[in-house]
């Protein structure tokens, strides 16, 4: 489904090294001279010319370092032309690393979302939760990156921003596909059984149509989610297990973890995680 022309598809690409400015824009901005090869293929082959599906079109735009980065991001708030997703490297020498770009840069724009582009040997998980706390406007990729988990990560928190400059977003039950095996269901607005049962049978639907192992339901945008809803979630849990895929909840605060340690054996089928990078690293890690 092409985006409508008022979405917001600007992403801001922070990295000091060229070629990786370059991949991002092979990788998120398709080439537009493809329907001439298109007719040559129908003309060789015989028939008519079929136009190949297009993936989703971004609007880049590149820094080299942190400082500028910032600078980018001021001008764009000031402009009405925010951006909504930002892929930012770690290591960027001798300005700020990426961390620290991205702490300025929420005190600026804290709707942004992110993405912290990371070595291994680069900031923990732990260390990123420590100085981020809980938050579901952050994920982490590690390179070396896989140019679909790029497009898919882009697609997904695109599409989350644009949800929430919505008026109906704290309402909305969108799947947002993270991999081919890994989707997000980010949960906004308040929570009760009967939201509950919608949030059920959007995932049901969803992985309908979809070879899933892990449905990441991240619950960081709920506020006073409480252990009064436990059982709620574990019926989720057993209809994605039903479906055919494990529940990975995210974003869930302490009261609520405690409440389902207390359900024993009834836990099975839904894992839990403080943050919804932490999550998601898990489900993307997890061998096949």
């Amino acid at each position: 489904m092409s985006p409508h022309p008022s979405e917001n598809r600007r992403i801001l690409v922070v990295d000091d090294n060229e070629d990786i400015h370059d991949d991002f824009r092979r990788i998120l901005v398709p080439r537009e001279d493809t329907s001439d090869l298109d007719e040559l293929e129908a003309a060789l082959l015989g028939g008519a010319s079929t136009a190949t599906p297009r993936p989703p079109t971004f609007e880049l735009t590149s820094a080299r370092q942190g400082s500028e980065a910032l600078a980018m991001v001021q001008k764009a708030l000031a402009d009405g032309s925010p951006y909504a997703l930002a892929f930012i490297d770690v290591r960027m020498p001798p300005g700020w690393d990426g961390v620290e770009t991205l702490v300025r840069i929420w005190q600026e724009d804290p709707r942004l979302h992110a993405v912290i582009c990371s070595a291994y040997s680069d900031y923990s998980w732990e260390a990123m939760s420590a100085r981020f706390g809980r938050t579901d406007r952050l994920l982490v990729l590690k390179k070396p990156f896989d140019p679909v988990e790029v497009r898919q990560m882009a697609c997904a928190l695109v599409e989350k921003w644009n949800q929430l400059a919505r008026p109906s977003a704290p309402t909305s039950l969108a799947l947002l596909p993270l991999s081919e095996d890994v989707v997000l269901l980010p949960l906004l607005g308040q929570v009760d059984p009967e939201r509950l049962r919608q949030v059920r049978e959007a995932l049901v639907m969803g992985l309908s149509s979809r070879r899933v192992r892990f449905a990441i339901l991240d619950v960081t945008g709920v506020p006073g989610l409480g252990p009064e809803l436990a059982e709620g979630l574990l019926g989720v849990a057993r209809a994605v297990s039903l479906a055919g895929a494990e529940l990975v909840l995210t974003g869930v605060p302490p009261e609520l973890g405690r409440a389902l340690a207390l359900l024993g054996s009834d836990l099975g089928g839904v894992r839990t995680h403080p943050t919804l990078h932490s999550g998601v690293a898990f489900a993307m890690e997890k061998p096949r």
